[in-house]
């Protein structure tokens, strides 16, 4: 599998927020209290991105990796705030 470092970073960016939003859909019915949702979503961000980081081992530094994963969590923890604003919740 050849990766260049433009594609790690899509696949870290704007594809780890579809994966955060999926995961945390799956886990939902595990986690009962609902305010610890954008919690999950920033850790699942923040691990999707490190562990990309260790798997592709394209040159993204942990740094990077970790500042990546904290703002994909925290754009899938606003999508749940958005969804739930435009059903009038």
């Amino acid at each position: 599998l050849s990766v260049d470092a433009t594609q790690v970073v899509a696949l870290q960016g704007l594809g780890g927020l579809a994966v955060v939003v999926a995961l945390v859909q799956v886990l939902k019915p595990f986690v009962k209290d609902k305010s610890l949702w954008p919690l999950m979503a920033i850790a699942l961000g923040i691990g999707w991105n490190l562990g990309l980081a260790v798997v592709l081992d394209q040159g993204a530094t942990w740094g990077y990796a970790l500042v990546m994963g904290l703002v994909t969590g925290l754009a899938a923890s606003g999508a749940y705030s958005a969804g739930k604003t435009l059903r009038g919740q």
